[in-house]
């Protein structure tokens, strides 16, 4: 919302899931701006896992295992780590400065896993192979409460990179 109706710029680009679309162009319209809307065909496919994820078993390089709060992310990196397994951490409120060094060690290969929050779903462009959800369920503000489809979506969205992987 911000972007929309609060930046000064000649020309904004939104990326979105399709069910915002009414809803921003409502306020581009709204505010009297012009707009153009282009749809992307999403590369690579997704697919879901067939059998149960056992860490110990099926952690891969290039997976990004997702918990959803700080505690649970430095534990679960610190239990990784103690078997010899490197990390990249993401979590919402980490320091910008800090985000991107996590994101250079993981794009640099010093790091093998990411363990993040959804945060991981807000933008982040990284070589992900896929992503496991270690929690589906998180705090709201109010309740913790499972994953709504959408939520899922947008982090699972994470997976795959075109180039690099045939699917996420």
């Amino acid at each position: 919302t911000r972007a929309v109706l609060g930046l000064r710029a000649e020309e904004i680009h939104l990326c979105m899931a399709p069910e915002a679309e009414d809803i921003i162009v409502q306020m581009i319209r709204r505010c009297g701006d012009q707009y153009q809307i282009r749809r992307h065909k999403r590369n690579p496919r997704l697919t879901m896992e067939h059998r149960p994820y056992a860490l110990k078993r099926d952690l891969r390089k290039g997976d990004a295992l997702i918990v959803f709060s700080k505690k649970s992310v430095l534990a679960l990196a610190a239990h990784l780590e103690g078997q010899g397994i490197h990390c990249s951490v993401i979590y919402g409120s980490l320091p910008p400065a800090t985000r991107r060094e996590q994101v250079r060690r993981f794009l640099e290969k010093e790091t093998e896993v990411v363990v993040s929050t959804d945060a991981i779903g807000m933008g982040l462009n990284l070589p992900i192979r896929r992503i496991v959800f270690v929690e589906t369920r998180k705090f709201d503000g109010v309740n913790k409460r499972v994953l709504l489809p959408d939520e899922i979506k947008q982090i699972a969205g994470r997976a795959g990179r075109y180039g690099i992987y045939d699917k996420g």
